[in-house]
């Protein structure tokens, strides 16, 4: 078990660096007008045309509730559109609209400048290394 001053330095670490990211992201994506929550369902969506939504809520680790309501504000604005599965109509996929995917690709080139100058200098190895030990530390509601 660490110490009770290094686990306030790495907290205090980890919070500032989560604060400084999130202005970067938030730059980044100012001229699209995408929160960062917006952008990472339109990434799950580019991945995989017709992702179930609750398959999107687990891999951003929110709540359906979150979700429905990121995808409602997508919705309103003509991006994206949820369709029911033809085989299991309790399962709702969501499918980009023409505006969306070029907003998508037009936004993906600065949040992946974004990315380079966060993660540049990192290796895959230590990208890994860090994921698991931010894994390991997940606090839980």
């Amino acid at each position: 078990m660490a110490s009770k001053k290094t686990s306030i330095g790495a907290w205090s670490r980890l919070s500032q660096t989560y604060q400084i990211a999130q202005k970067h992201c938030r730059d980044a994506l100012r001229t699209s007008g995408l929160t960062q929550p917006q952008f990472e369902v339109m990434a799950q969506i580019s991945d995989e045309e017709g992702i179930p939504l609750t398959r999107i809520g687990e891999n951003m680790n929110v709540t359906g509730g979150n979700i429905t309501g990121i995808v409602d504000r997508l919705e309103r604005n003509g991006l994206v559109k949820r369709k029911r599965d033809g085989e299991d109509r309790r399962i709702i996929r969501a499918f980009f609209t023409a505006k969306g995917k070029r907003l998508y690709q037009k936004a993906t080139p600065s949040y992946d400048r974004f990315l380079k100058s966060a993660f540049g200098s990192t290796s895959d190895a230590e990208l890994k290394r860090l994921e698991k030990s931010l894994t390991k530390l997940k606090l839980t509601d």
